[in-house]
C-alpha cells in the first residue's frame, strides 16, 4: 500500500467520525430549525442533555482532518482552501455561532426574548454548517474543481464550487444529520423513560430516514447525469458501499418499527459510514496498486 493511501484512509476515518459523532450533534439543531423553534421546554432538554457532554469535542475530528490534510498534501489543500474559501468560511462561521448561541441560551435560562434569540442562532447555524460543509464535499466529488498539475486553482473563487452535485450534497448533508439525531434521541428518550418523547422522535426518525432514502435514490441519478467519472467508479469500485447503505438504511427502519432503538441508532451509523466510504474508495481504492 502506498504511503499517500495509508494517509488518505486516516483522512477517511476522520471524516467518518465526525459525519458520525458531529453530524447528529448538528442535527439536534436542525429539528429546532426544521420545527421552526416550536419545540416544547421538554424536547429541548432531552436534546440538550444529549448533546451538552460532547457538543464541542466533536470537532476535534474535524481538526484532525484539515491538519492531517495541510501536512501531507500540502498543494491540495492550497488549492481546496482557495476554491472553496467562501462555503467553508460559512461553515466556520455556523459552528462559531452555533458554539456561542448554545453557550448564551444556556446561561439567560427564565429570560423568555433572549432564549428565543440565541435559540434561532443557534438552530440556524446548526443547520448552516453541515449544508456548507456538505457543498464542499459535493463540490469535490463532482470533479469540477478546476485544479492544474502543480495544484493551483484556476476556476472562479467566487462561484466554482456551486453546480448541482454541491447543491444536491449540501441538502443531502443536512437531511442524514437530522435522521441521524431523530434516531439517536429516539434512543435517549427510551432510556430516559419519557414516553411521549418517544413517540414523538420515533415518528420524526421513521419520517426522515424514508426521506433520506428518497434522496438517495435521487442522488444516484444525479451522479449519473452530472458526474459521469463518479458514477463510473460507484458503478466499478463502489457499488458494494451504495448496497451496504441501502440495505442498513432499511434495517434502521425495520428496527425503529419494532422499537429496537439501540439496533436503529447502529443501523444509520452504519448508513453513513457506508456512504461515507462508497465517495471515499472511488479515490483511495487505486493507489493500492501503485508500486
Amino acid at each position: 500500500m502506498a504511503p499517500e493511501s495509508i494517509i488518505l484512509v486516516a483522512l477517511t476515518i476522520g471524516l467518518t467520525l465526525y459525519a458520525l459523532l458531529g453530524g447528529a450533534d448538528f442535527g439536534a439543531g436542525v429539528w429546532e430549525f426544521n420545527t421552526a423553534l416550536q419545540a416544547t421546554e421538554k424536547e429541548r432538554k432531552l436534546i440538550h442533555g444529549a448533546m451538552g457532554p460532547v457538543w464541542e469535542a466533536n470537532h476535534v475530528w474535524l481538526i484532525f482532518i484539515i491538519v492531517t490534510l495541510f501536512g501531507a498534501f500540502p498543494p491540495a489543500f492550497a488549492a481546496l482552501s482557495r476554491a472553496l474559501w467562501l462555503p467553508l468560511l460559512l461553515a466556520l462561521v455556523g459552528i462559531v455561532f452555533r458554539g456561542v448561541a448554545f453557550v448564551f441560551h444556556t446561561y439567560t435560562e427564565g429570560e423568555v426574548r433572549h432564549q428565543a434569540m440565541w435559540g434561532g442562532v443557534f438552530a440556524l447555524a446548526s443547520t448552516s454548517s453541515p449544508f456548507f460543509l456538505g457543498a464542499c464535499i459535493g463540490a469535490v466529488a463532482s470533479g469540477r474543481l478546476v485544479v492544474s498539475a502543480n495544484g493551483e486553482y484556476t476556476g472562479d473563487y467566487l462561484i466554482g464550487w456551486i453546480n448541482p452535485i454541491s447543491i444536491f450534497s449540501a441538502f443531502f448533508a443536512v437531511a442524514t444529520c437530522a435522521s441521524m439525531a431523530a434516531v439517536f434521541l429516539t434512543r435517549d428518550a427510551q432510556r430516559s423513560g419519557e414516553s411521549d418523547l418517544v413517540e414523538l422522535w420515533r415518528r420524526r426518525a421513521l419520517a426522515s430516514g424514508v426521506w433520506l432514502g428518497v434522496l438517495s435514490l435521487v442522488g444516484l441519478v444525479l451522479m449519473a447525469t452530472e458526474a459521469p467519472s463518479l458514477w463510473h467508479g460507484f458503478q466499478i469500485r463502489g457499488w458494494p458501499f451504495v448496497v451496504s447503505s441501502a440495505l442498513t438504511g432499511f434495517g434502521s427502519l425495520v428496527a425503529l418499527r419494532a422499537r429496537r432503538f439501540t439496533v436503529a441508532a447502529a443501523m444509520s451509523a452504519a448508513t453513513v459510514t457506508a456512504v461515507v466510504w462508497g465517495w471515499a474508495w472511488h479515490n483511495i481504492r487505486p493507489s493500492f496498486r501503485r508500486k
